[in-house]
């Protein structure tokens, strides 16, 4: 089975992540966020992503937006084009015209969606082969399914978040390969369970333990895996797959609710 490599991807230097003063999801611990953790534990994630061959593009985070740091959220990236977010929260909709500046200044044509529509970039969106999932229910709606089908012509297929502490997919959701993707259950309501069982051959659940440890906020690239630390039943559950584990701590970015996938828009892989 052939798994893709990623090649490039964007990230936020996080120069005022610690600046983080309201709280947005249940993961949120404004005030408790060391500025010089949050500096080493950036910096070793952009030194693994150069180490396996990825070309790391950085943008530099303004004043006033400590979410910006959160890169996978601000659009899909798609070739040369992108279809940036729109934010539910208004204490992130700042954060929209510093990435939309970025990407005009490096060649991507910017798709933007209607005012009434709000969707947060890959945070909200994963793909699974020639479809899209898209979980609704907290910064997400029917609507917005729609409207991104329309848009990249793709088949999206919504799932219904009920679990507050799982408020974008990407925290609840894993996609691994093309055949086996891990979901954690409680996270979604009963008839889109029904429909991962569906579209997904090989279905994993993750235990509670390891949906808290933010498993599902992991980044796969060939046959490496990189994830929050301290999850051990992950770890074997991969190298069961076949897959080497790669264990980083963003302890520090789980405070305002992100990990690894939180932190790296994917703008070129094959």
């Amino acid at each position: 089975m052939q798994n893709k490599v990623i090649k490039k991807v964007l990230m936020c230097n996080p120069l005022h992540f610690a600046s983080l003063s309201y709280s947005i999801n249940p993961w949120m611990k404004p005030g408790t966020i060391n500025s010089i953790n949050v500096r080493k534990q950036w910096n070793d994630l952009v030194t693994l992503y150069k180490a396996l061959g990825i070309e790391v593009a950085i943008i530099d985070q303004q004043t006033g937006v400590p979410d910006m740091v959160f890169a996978t959220d601000q659009g899909i990236v798609a070739g040369k084009q992108v279809l940036l977010s729109r934010f539910w929260h208004k204490e992130r909709r700042g954060e929209s015209i510093y990435y939309k500046s970025w990407f005009k200044r490096h060649g991507y044509t910017i798709q933007s969606l209607p005012e009434t529509v709000y969707f947060e970039g890959n945070g909200d969106a994963l793909s699974w082969n020639d479809m899209l999932f898209i979980g609704v229910g907290y910064r997400a709606d029917t609507a917005t399914c729609q409207t991104i089908a329309t848009l990249i012509q793709k088949k999206v297929i919504p799932l219904t978040i009920i679990n507050p502490a799982f408020y974008h997919l990407d925290v609840a959701f894993f996609p691994l390969n093309e055949q086996t993707a891990f979901y954690y259950p409680e996270a979604f309501d009963y008839e889109s369970q029904q429909l991962l069982k569906i579209h997904v051959p090989h279905l994993i659940a993750f235990t509670k333990d390891e949906a808290d440890g933010f498993c599902a906020n992991s980044i796969v690239t060939g046959h490496h895996v990189i994830h929050q630390k301290g999850n051990p039943s992950f770890v074997e559950k991969l190298r069961r797959l076949g897959y080497t584990s790669v264990e980083v701590d963003l302890g520090e970015f789980k405070k305002s609710g992100g990990g690894a996938h939180c932190l790296t828009n994917i703008l070129a892989i094959n």
